[in-house]
């Protein structure tokens, strides 16, 4: 399992046109096809500017990770802090939406699923 853990990304809100932080971590179980380490952020970076819905960003992920990569599976996590929710009218500042989505082997598998899930919510370790 490849794992790119806690991506920040920034898209937008295609309802308010107001700002999203993105926290994506995505996984995938290659085959043969494999991404170097770099490619993994930059995706979710790619993928994710612009105005598009969370559950779509989320899924979109998924399939080209599974599809493109060919790959036995692919999993994305990921927590977004939408400003329209935290700068306007309910004044959510600690609220995050959270949405995944798994395909091959991370849906077929339930625990192949809670490994994903299981590293990616852990803290993360410090570099000494």
């Amino acid at each position: 399992m490849v794992i790119s853990k806690h991506n920040t990304c920034f898209g937008v809100c295609p309802h308010h046109l107001l700002p999203v932080i993105y926290t994506i971590s995505l996984a995938y179980i290659p085959t043969e096809k494999v991404l170097g380490l770099s490619k993994l952020s930059r995706l979710a970076r790619m993928i994710a500017r612009g105005p598009r819905l969370q559950e779509d960003l989320t899924h979109e992920l998924a399939d080209i990770l599974h599809e493109q990569l060919q790959s036995q599976g692919s999993a994305v996590y990921i927590e977004g802090l939408h400003m329209c929710m935290a700068a306007r009218g309910v004044g959510a500042h600690e609220a995050r939406l959270v949405t995944s989505g798994v395909r091959g082997v991370f849906l077929e598998h339930e625990s192949t699923r809670q490994e994903f899930i299981k590293l990616v919510v852990a803290p993360m370790l410090p570099i000494t």
